[in-house]
């Protein structure tokens, strides 16, 4: 048996295929060519300085409303104090007038600089129930004090 090298190719010729795919690269590089060539630069950063002072000046306390509010922490604190002693006499049955007068006159000392609606309408619940508790033990410290003193027509009488 006689051993032949390998075997002779044929010439290769050109097909459709690669035609196509010379166009396509043509394309693509007139496409590359006609990009444009530098990226647009991003906004400038002074507009995000003019935001940052507006909020470094917001975040400034003026004084006089720093002062405001600890006037009204200590109203809200001595408040909410003779709320609890009512509270705590309700509970234990020693609710007397006075702490009904002292819760008014609390909520009637702290109304004059309070802008806000809601808070504005706690204060007039507070207020209006006081008010009612105060005439019920009024009137049953009254009803309370006939009763104890004798008529004057009894006394004639005897």
């Amino acid at each position: 048996m006689k051993i032949e090298g390998p075997s002779k190719t044929q010439n290769v010729s050109k097909t459709k295929k690669a035609e196509k795919a010379d166009k396509a690269d043509a394309a693509f590089g007139e496409f590359v060519a006609s990009a444009p060539q530098e990226a647009p630069k991003a906004a400038a950063s002074s507009s995000i300085a003019a935001v940052d002072a507006l909020l470094a000046v917001q975040s400034v306390e003026d004084p006089t409303a720093r002062a405001a509010k600890k006037r009204m922490r200590v109203r809200a604190d001595k408040l909410l104090g003779e709320l609890d002693k009512l509270k705590n006499a309700l509970l234990t049955g020693t609710m007397t007038i006075g702490h009904c007068i002292d819760i008014a006159d609390v909520v009637a000392s702290h109304r004059e600089n309070i802008d806000d609606p809601g808070l504005t309408g706690i204060l007039d619940e507070i207020d209006l129930r006081a008010q009612v508790e105060i005439a019920k033990m009024r009137k049953a410290l009254e009803a309370q004090n006939n009763a104890k003193s004798p008529d004057s027509g009894d006394n004639q009488l005897a």
